[in-house]
């Protein structure tokens, strides 16, 4: 009883002297068996996924083709040539719905993001593009929203960049958390009613597709 008991204690094989022979004494306890690393591996990489789960559940869901969006209140715009624009009043906030457009592009925006300045000057042109056509001109609008960025950023954005359609502040993020926190660009078509007809995290490298795009969802 006594030899079991101060076994138990034992955190691990004691040394035992070698037999008289001359020859090694088997070590029960020298390694593990192939079997026995296969459970524990299976084990491990069960853990792994098990661990993962949690996380993946709560990564939020950006906007796509056929979801609406949540109900956003924007900050109204400073420059008048930007009210004008996109048709919205001198109140403090303005809703999607209120964009006077058949179609809304609405690009979400880093000032400090180097893919955005990539993206630049590809939309400036296809900005200058639709309002060459008269058919295009009234009907599709542009939008920008610098999530995080100032007034004093934003300024110096339009500046560096001439962008040429309204950029919009979201100094606090808050649009940027309703969208689910995509990275940036990330680019929105939206209908009438303001559904999603389109989207895309990331420059978008083929703008003569994207402008036919744009051409065929205005009737």
């Amino acid at each position: 009883m006594h030899t079991i008991l101060n076994r138990m204690r034992r955190p691990w094989p004691i040394w035992k002297p070698r037999p008289a022979d001359g020859r090694k004494r088997p070590d029960r306890h020298r390694g593990v068996s192939n079997r026995n690393r296969g459970w524990i591996a299976l084990g491990l990489a069960g853990l792994l996924l098990w661990g993962f789960q949690p996380l993946a559940a709560k990564e939020p869901l950006l906007p796509a083709a056929g979801g609406t969006l949540p109900k956003l209140s924007l900050e109204t715009p400073a420059d008048e040539p930007d009210k004008k624009y996109l048709g919205v009043g001198k109140g403090g906030r303005f809703s999607l719905q209120q964009v006077d457009g058949h179609l809304l592009l609405v690009e979400i925006v880093g000032v400090y993001c180097p893919q955005c300045h990539k993206q630049a000057p590809g939309f400036n042109r296809l900005f200058q593009r639709i309002q060459r056509d008269p058919r295009l001109k009234a009907k599709v609008k542009f939008l920008a929203v610098a999530a995080g960025g100032t007034a004093a950023e934003i300024a110096y954005l339009r500046r560096e960049f001439s962008i040429p359609f309204p950029v919009i502040s979201d100094a606090r993020f808050e649009i940027h958390k309703q969208l689910g926190e995509p990275r940036t660009p990330f680019t929105m078509l939206l209908d009438r009613n303001r559904k999603v007809a389109f989207a895309h995290v990331g420059i978008i490298e083929d703008l003569d597709a994207f402008f036919q795009k744009i051409a065929g969802l205005v009737p």
